[in-house]
C-alpha cells in the first residue's frame, strides 16, 4: 500500500483446529509485518501455562474480574471453552479499525462470524485445515498431547469447529478463505498473499486519498 493512501484497518481472523498450523503462521505473520501487523492479544480467565507470557500469550484475568468486565459491556465476543472463559475487547477493535492498524487474531468460528456481523468491510476470515484426520492426529500426538481426556477434548472441539464450517459452505460472507496445510511454509505464503491483497481492496481505502492521488485538478489544467 502507497504510504500516501490511507485506508481503515483490517481485522485478520484465523481459525483452526488443533494442528492446524495457526499459530505458527500467526508468529510468522508477526514477524515479518512487524511494523504494521500487530497479534490481537485476548483476554483468558484461566491460569497461563509454562512459557506464556503476561500481556503477549493472553491477558490473564480473574474469572471474577472477567465477569464484571464482561457484565459492563466491555468484550465485543466472549466464549466459555473447557471451563474457562476467553474473550476480545471492543474497545481494542474500534479503536485498531479507525487508526489503519491491522491486527490478527485466533478465534473459533462463532467469534469469526460475530466479527464478520460487526466488521463485515473490515473482517478476513481465513480458515486453516490440515488434510486429513490422520494428519490433524499425528500432529497433536507429535506436540507430546498424549492426556487421553485433553486428546479427546480437542478431538470434540475439532468436530465442532468443521461442523460450523459446513454449516457456511456455499454461503458468501463468514467466511473469506479455506487453506489446506499440506506444507507450512506453502500455506504460509497462500495467507501472506491474502494479507498483501487484501490491503489493496478499494472500498477500504479512504475517498479523500485517492482523490488526492488522481490530482484532478493539475490534469484539468494539461487538458
Amino acid at each position: 500500500m502507497d504510504r500516501g493512501l490511507l485506508r481503515k484497518g483490517i481485522l485478520f481472523v484465523l481459525i483452526g483446529p488443533t494442528g492446524s498450523g495457526k499459530t505458527t503462521i500467526c508468529a510468522r505473520l508477526t514477524a515479518e509485518f512487524s511494523a504494521d501487523l500487530h497479534y490481537s492479544v485476548s483476554v483468558t480467565s484461566r491460569a497461563p501455562r509454562p512459557q506464556e507470557v503476561p500481556g503477549k500469550s493472553y491477558h490473564f484475568m480473574s474469572r471474577k474480574e472477567f465477569e464484571e468486565r464482561r457484565e459492563r459491556g466491555e468484550f465485543f465476543e466472549w466464549e466459555e471453552i473447557h471451563g474457562n472463559l476467553y474473550g476480545t475487547l471492543k474497545a481494542n477493535l474500534i479503536t485498531g479499525i479507525d487508526a489503519g492498524k491491522d491486527l490478527l487474531f485466533q478465534i473459533d468460528v462463532k467469534g469469526a462470524v460475530s466479527f464478520k456481523h460487526a466488521f463485515p468491510d473490515n473482517t478476513v476470515a481465513i480458515f486453516i485445515v490440515p488434510p486429513s484426520f490422520q494428519a490433524l492426529k499425528e500432529r497433536l500426538f507429535n506436540r507430546g498431547t498424549v492426556d487421553p481426556q485433553e486428546v479427546r477434548r480437542r478431538f470434540s472441539t475439532t468436530r465442532d469447529e468443521y461442523t460450523a464450517l459446513l454449516g457456511l459452505a456455499g454461503k458468501p460472507g463468514p467466511v473469506d478463505y479455506l487453506i489446506v496445510n499440506h506444507e507450512l511454509d506453502q500455506a504460509y505464503e497462500q495467507i501472506r498473499a491474502v494479507v498483501i491483497a487484501e490491503r489493496s481492496r478499494f472500498h477500504r481505502i479512504d475517498a479523500g486519498s485517492v482523490e488526492r492521488m488522481c490530482e484532478l485538478e493539475v490534469l484539468d489544467r494539461e487538458v
